[in-house]
């Protein structure tokens, strides 16, 4: 039997072992509790941010342009030459080649070229002119990729152009010795020439259909600022009607290869 004086050194041990016993099973329980919360976490329970990696292409193509320019001022011209007009809008045949530039998102540099070549004649084929249009420059771009594989892409090219009318008469087959000009001669040939600056904001729409092929269309406005005529490529001609320019809107269509991740 236990003393009165050992009584108090008991009750506190009794104590202290019930209040280590409270403590494990609360220890317990609430382990229990946070496995089960565990087992119900999922990582699709995580918020992610959908990261889309910067636009990249290196490619190159051909395009097919439609140049819808005003041409009253230069048939008044080949009317009154061979009879006939020229129709807008001008069908242009070309290329392009681009790249996207790694240090600047998104953003992409080309070279591009488009040529045009008309033909009128008359019936009897003594006088013919023909109207040439070459256009090269430089373009930078901004692509947006809404979605995989497709990319709206404003941007801006300009450059070089180069603007010819020649016109020709032959009255039949010639010798040699009819080659030099002469006062009297029925065989001509004038040809006007303008070297010229452009500018053309553009929206292009492309879709690559797979990483290694794409297909454009694209809208812009040409701006076209016209240097002086010349004649024969020597003498300078005055006079010509400003409305003899490659100013107008443009459509586009183009197929490009290359390497594509968007």
């Amino acid at each position: 039997m236990m003393n009165r004086s050992t009584l108090p050194s008991f009750v506190n041990k009794l104590s202290l072992i019930a209040f280590i016993t409270l403590f494990g099973f609360m220890g317990i329980f609430t382990a229990s509790a946070q496995d089960d919360k565990l087992n119900q976490f999922s990582f699709e329970d995580v918020p992610t941010e959908d990261v889309r990696p910067p636009y990249f292409a290196v490619a190159g193509g051909f395009t097919t342009t439609w140049l819808f320019t005003n041409l009253t001022d230069l048939n008044a011209l080949t009317n009154g030459i061979v009879g006939g007009n020229y129709t807008s809008p001008l069908l242009m045949f070309g290329g392009e080649g681009f790249a996207a530039i790694g240090f600047i998102p998104n953003v992409r540099v080309g070279i591009m070229g488009a040529t045009s070549f008309n033909l009128l004649q008359n019936e009897a084929k003594t006088r013919r002119t023909e109207f040439t249009l070459s256009l090269t420059g430089l373009g930078i771009d901004y692509a947006i990729t809404p979605v995989k594989g497709f990319s709206i892409i404003p941007g801006v090219v300009g450059g070089l152009g180069v603007s010819n009318i020649e016109i020709t008469q032959t009255s039949g087959s010639q010798t040699y010795q009819q080659i030099p000009p002469t006062a009297t001669a029925t065989n001509y040939m004038r040809r006007l020439r303008s070297n010229f600056t452009y500018v053309q904001p553009r929206l292009n729409i492309e879709y690559a259909f797979t990483s290694f092929s794409m297909l454009r269309v694209n809208a812009g406005y040409n701006l076209s600022f016209m240097g002086d005529w010349q004649a024969d490529n020597a003498s300078p001609v005055t006079g010509v009607p400003a409305g003899i320019n490659a100013t107008g809107l443009s459509i586009q269509a183009g197929l490009f290869v290359g390497l594509f991740n968007n």
